[in-house]
């Protein structure tokens, strides 16, 4: 039937591929999608904005540079000084983009399911640093791109928001069209520290 729609990750063609690389790369590297993760775009300014937002969401919109703010499972990670990304694992897409329209009615703003065009992976391990590091141009030492912060910026030719889960982990937000490129990039730009890790 048209309405039994079926969602594949956009992973799926290479899943095999990426469990056998993972798998004889031990605690060198780990990739891991995170596949249908609700991501809404929020935009939106003034303190009326703010507080309809808090309400709706139980969380405080970071209001700086890097910034992200979680509660439970809905993060809000600062994108420009008027808009946010939203990840939620808790929410269906669909609701909470209705939920905040609702929320936020008769304010000026913007609110936009993208769900369906990324992909989150999790990507963790004592080479995660310089694998990522071959090809963005960010600084990612601790002391400067620290636990909780959040950039958008490219992995080789891909776009990626990147976010720091700690000292060894992070997370990338890719759009679907370049998640496969990305993570063949990722497996490729481990292998020269293979022996330095292992």
């Amino acid at each position: 039937m048209l309405n039994d729609l079926v969602q594949e990750s956009p992973l799926a063609d290479i899943e095999a591929e990426i469990a056998k690389a993972c798998g004889s790369l031990a605690g060198c590297f780990q990739l891991t999608e995170r596949p249908f993760v609700t991501l809404v775009t929020l935009r939106g300014t003034g303190v009326a904005f703010e507080s309809a937002v808090q309400r709706a969401l139980g969380l405080t919109l970071p209001q700086r540079s890097g910034g992200r703010s979680a509660a439970g499972e809905r993060v809000a990670l600062w994108m420009g000084p008027d808009e946010w990304l939203i990840q939620s694992t808790q929410d269906m897409a669909a609701d909470l983009e209705r939920h905040l329209r609702a929320s936020l009615e008769g304010l000026r703003c913007a609110v936009v399911d993208v769900s369906s065009g990324y992909t989150v992976i999790d990507i963790a391990g004592s080479a995660v640093r310089d694998v990522l590091a071959s090809g963005c141009p960010l600084d990612l030492h601790p002391s400067v791109f620290g636990d909780g912060q959040c950039a958008q910026s490219h992995f080789f030719k891909a776009g990626v928001t990147l976010c720091r889960d700690g000292d060894e982990r992070f997370q990338l937000i890719v759009r679907r069209s370049f998640a496969e490129y990305c993570c063949l990039m990722l497996l490729d730009a481990v292998q020269p520290y293979l022996a330095s890790y292992i």
